[in-house]
């Protein structure tokens, strides 16, 4: 769902406390505040909650406070895929995610090996580091994982 800015965390909170099951994912960065680094967690996707509700009660969670809208197209909500929802919560919790530009061409490949296997995405190696950039494409995002370049194989 898409939320009002800056409102991600309140929303994700608000869907738990009613029995909805969100993902709102957070990646690690440091800030300077007052002199002082800070470790914050930022939404890996702004303005963005993912939610799992029966399409019969899209209703009751537009009712809650910071939601703007469900993403949709022509009318029917957006279904993020449960495989690409998977591999986005792996790649949380090994703090492996961090945003990325969006991509529209590059080379496609699949990690073979490690907690990832199966992800796909478009590889860019950044200072001797592998990036596997995995794309959704009905959001128009892009995150970037961490990967060995051994544990990857070029599709197409």
């Amino acid at each position: 769902m898409y939320t009002r800015a800056r409102h991600e965390k309140c929303v994700a909170e608000h869907c738990r406390q009613r029995g909805i099951t969100a993902f709102l994912p957070l990646y690690q960065v440091q800030r300077r505040w007052k002199e002082r680094p800070a470790k914050v967690l930022l939404p890996l996707f702004p303005s963005y909650v993912f939610v799992r509700i029966a399409l019969h009660d899209r209703l009751h969670i537009l009712g809650l406070p910071g939601i703007v809208s469900l993403v949709s197209f022509n009318n029917v909500p957006a279904v993020v895929p449960e495989q690409q929802i998977e591999c986005l919560q792996r790649a949380i919790t090994l703090g492996r995610a961090e945003p990325h530009v969006y991509l529209h061409s590059g080379r496609q490949v699949r990690v073979t090996a490690g907690p990832l296997v199966g992800l796909e995405g478009i590889v860019v190696e950044i200072k001797n580091r592998v990036h596997v950039i995995v794309s959704f494409e009905w959001m128009a995002r892009s995150v970037a994982v961490s990967l060995d370049a051994a544990d990857v194989e070029t599709l197409r």
